[in-house]
């Protein structure tokens, strides 16, 4: 048999998607511990370099530094350059970070609650939960004050980090985590829609005048290291099945037996 043939056969054998694998990608399957290896130093590099920009960032906030200019200059020049066309745009994609992401995570839950998958529905509860009270505490330990245009939305949260950036990167890259582990095919197209996806949610904030440049960065850093706990985390579930049931694999045996 050869080699594509075996591992599309491991991928499509009952039981597969409960066995946490590395990946579907030909070196994970042929080097596992090598690509293990790799992934642990590239996800602890970038979380390490997500905390440290955050940390840099909200130590420019009292100083009013170069990033508050920065942060000034960009809200400016959309504000100037902005048009009525791209805030009726952007007003419906920033609702892709709060109200249709919220209706999005009811489905998902649903979904995963008819599967009777407990383990990744308590996983998504404590990704989406854990990253919104998360927020919040961020958001009153700081106390920035929004820009001076997003008094006509009538916001009345703390604006550093941005809740909009930092929910959408953790619920829609846990989805699509989820997602990428069950269509492997498509996983490339997978990342890179739910990046786009999530790098707009971010713009449309800056550019309807809610929030600064940095805030959206910001949120994009905690977000990606609350993110990779929580998966690393489900992972290890996964592999130690903590709160899992019995395997499709051991359900379809069950079946046939009765």
């Amino acid at each position: 048999m050869e080699s594509g043939d075996k591992e599309q056969t491991l991928i499509d054998a009952p039981g597969h998607n409960d066995v946490p694998k590395p990946s579907h990608t030909r070196f994970a399957w042929l080097h596992p511990r090598a690509y293990l290896g790799v992934y642990g130093v590239v996800g602890l590099a970038l979380a390490a370099t997500c905390t440290w920009l955050f940390f840099a960032l909200a130590d420019e906030i009292p100083e009013r530094g170069w990033m508050v200019r920065a942060d000034n200059i960009v809200a400016n020049w959309l504000q100037v350059h902005g048009t009525e066309t791209g805030e009726t745009v952007f007003r419906t994609i920033s609702l892709f970070g709060a109200e249709v992401l919220f209706a999005v995570l009811l489905v998902a839950a649903g979904v995963l609650a008819w599967r009777r998958n407990w383990q990744r529905l308590a996983a998504l509860a404590i990704t989406g939960g854990g990253g919104a009270v998360l927020n919040v505490a961020l958001k009153i330990s700081f106390h920035r004050a929004r820009p001076s245009f997003a008094s006509e939305f009538n916001v009345r949260s703390w604006s550093f980090p941005s809740g909009h950036a930092m929910d959408s990167l953790i619920a829609y890259g846990f989805l699509a985590h989820w997602a990428a582990s069950r269509w492997p095919r498509w996983r490339t197209a997978i990342i890179v829609f739910t990046a786009a996806l999530v790098a707009t949610i971010g713009f449309s904030r800056i550019y309807l005048g809610v929030h600064y440049l940095s805030d959206v960065i910001a949120g994009f850093c905690v977000g990606t290291v609350w993110l990779s706990v929580c998966v690393t985390g489900l992972q290890f579930a996964q592999k130690r099945r903590i709160g899992a049931g019995p395997s499709t694999e051991e359900r379809w045996t069950a079946n046939k037996r009765s």
